[in-house]
């Protein structure tokens, strides 16, 4: 249990992080991943955070197949179609609309989609969000398999999408049951080349961690918050109080476990 100077300090240290962001207030933040590593569920929490303590984000769903964030959000921008040519042009006109709105904008494709790469290669991205005063903030989805390197090794080569504010997320869920927690992102994966290549340049890991009723909230398509004060949709009760309460936690630990990349958060 932590002691009254420790919850003191962290919550000094979350103030010192969230006055931080008013040096970059303006994030084009990308989540990257293999399938099922949590970009969608940890883009919910991103927005829900951001829109609830009053800061404007444009939410945009690429992922033509499985529409997530539409579902939470629906002022979420989509494509109008799936074919590629649409899908770029799509992607273009909401960095434009976000250099011009001044907002935050988080873009979240499936799994495998070279939007970002092409777009990225064609428009030297990075540079060109900077000189338009946008933070460009690229955050990777990791689980402790070593082929989830090589897909971050594909943004990082030639830097091809590489800024500093690049954050390392391993998600505690993807971790099988029979690996302990404690070493599942040790050694190939913590110690890889890649890894201390993104921190060497300033670039920070954050350890997700689970959160054991998402199923019960995605059941019921409802925000983190929702669920915490138990609202439902559809015919399901509401949660719990015992998954209420886990949600609670759960919430106040993605704050402390993403304290230290909060300025780099829409």
């Amino acid at each position: 249990m932590k002691s009254d100077a420790q919850h003191d300090t962290d919550d000094s240290l979350l103030s010192h992080y969230e006055n931080q962001r008013s040096v970059n207030s303006q994030i084009f933040l990308f989540p990257t991943g293999r399938g099922n590593r949590g970009k969608s569920f940890f883009t919910r929490w991103a927005v829900e955070e951001a829109r609830n303590a009053g800061r404007e984000v444009i939410v945009a769903d690429g992922d033509c197949t499985n529409q997530t964030l539409a579902t939470y959000f629906p002022d979420a921008f989509s494509p109008p179609s799936a074919d590629q040519v649409s899908i770029t042009k799509w992607f273009e006109s909401l960095v434009q609309k976000q250099i011009e709105s001044r907002k935050s904008l988080i873009v979240d494709f499936g799994a495998g989609d070279r939007t970002l790469k092409h777009v990225a290669h064609e428009l030297s991205l990075v540079s060109f969000l900077q000189n338009f005063g946008v933070q460009p903030v690229a955050i990777h989805f990791v689980g402790p398999d070593t082929d989830d390197l090589a897909y971050l090794q594909s943004f990082e080569t030639d830097s091809l999408f590489a800024p500093d504010a690049t954050i390392i997320v391993f998600n505690q869920f993807c971790v099988p049951p029979h690996i302990p927690q404690a070493t599942a992102f040790s050694d190939s994966i913590a110690e890889s080349e890649i890894i201390r290549q993104i921190l060497d340049r300033g670039g920070d890991i954050v350890v997700m961690p689970t959160l054991g009723c998402a199923h019960e909230i995605e059941r019921r398509r409802i925000s983190f918050i929702g669920a915490v004060e138990g609202q439902t949709k559809g015919s399901l009760p509401p949660l719990g109080l015992i998954d209420r309460q886990r949600t609670r936690m759960w919430r106040d630990n993605m704050k402390k476990a993403f304290a230290t990349v909060q300025h780099w958060l829409p």
